[in-house]
């Protein structure tokens, strides 16, 4: 998603910041292919642009992706404000169990993520639980604040365990350790298949973060049925900044013998 944002960036001129992300995933594609990136203008205003990307491989589509771009320049006119804040009041100062820790190699994943504790109303609902995440993109971005490059950043991490929140809080292992084990014991995963269908991204401040800093993502599913999930995502930064939020639905496949 992150590098079809790009190749998109690359046809607006260079005031516009990405506003929102649209993609729809129709084939899993090879890894050990290259992708094709084509870029499509379907409209070019003063305020807003909107741009198609394809991603290809052997000349059959794979993804679709609309991008939505919005002129930063100053908003001037009367305007409505308010932005939801973080729910959670756990804090940590760095990432100390990392999931991705054992799995990193040389082409990535260039992010580290720490799972928190599950945040519950009382009764207990899965609609209402929060599967708190605490995530950073590693190495340093060299680029400064306000940059594309920041912003892709946050969509290349925004992907990252939305699909894990409806097993987490059912109970269901999916293959990591549980939430703040040191010893890091993996689980049995309890799917056979689990996917995204499709994943939306909508930025509200696109300054006054660093994607390299820790961000704290909140994910919660206020839907699930038919072997299919809804997960909502906000992001915040490090001081509370609500930075993006993101809707993704995901398909899984249980085993037979699947705690839920």
């Amino acid at each position: 998603m992150a590098q079809a944002a790009a190749a998109a960036y690359k046809t607006v001129p260079p005031e516009f910041c990405l506003d929102v992300l649209q993609t729809h995933f129709m084939i899993a594609p090879d890894p050990t292919k290259p992708l094709v990136y084509k870029v499509q203008r379907l409209s070019q205003g003063r305020r807003f642009a909107v741009r198609s990307v394809t991603i290809e491989q052997d000349g059959k589509a794979e993804v679709s992706i609309t991008t939505s771009f919005m002129n930063n320049a100053p908003w001037t006119g009367r305007s409505m404000t308010h932005a939801v804040g973080l729910s959670i009041s756990q804090r940590i100062s760095k990432i100390t169990l990392d999931d991705f820790e054992e799995t990193r190699g040389p082409l990535g994943p260039f992010m580290k993520f720490e799972r928190l504790p599950l945040v519950q109303q009382e009764p207990p609902d899965p609609s209402t639980t929060i599967a708190p995440v605490v995530a950073q993109v590693d190495p340093p971005i060299k680029s400064p604040p306000g940059s594309p490059a920041h912003i892709l950043a946050i969509i290349h991490l925004s992907d990252y365990h939305a699909m894990d929140c409806p097993l987490s809080i059912h109970g269901v292992d999916f293959g990591l350790w549980k939430i703040g084990d040191k010893t890091r014991t993996p689980t049995p995963a309890g799917m056979k298949i689990m996917t995204s269908l499709n994943h939306t991204v909508h930025f509200h401040v696109h300054d006054g973060f660093r994607a390299d800093e820790l961000v704290y993502i909140e994910v919660s599913s206020p839907w699930a049925r038919d072997g299919r999930a809804m997960v909502h995502s906000r992001i915040f930064g490090r001081d509370g900044m609500l930075i993006a939020t993101c809707v993704q639905e995901a398909f899984y496949v249980f085993k037979e013998n699947s705690k839920l």
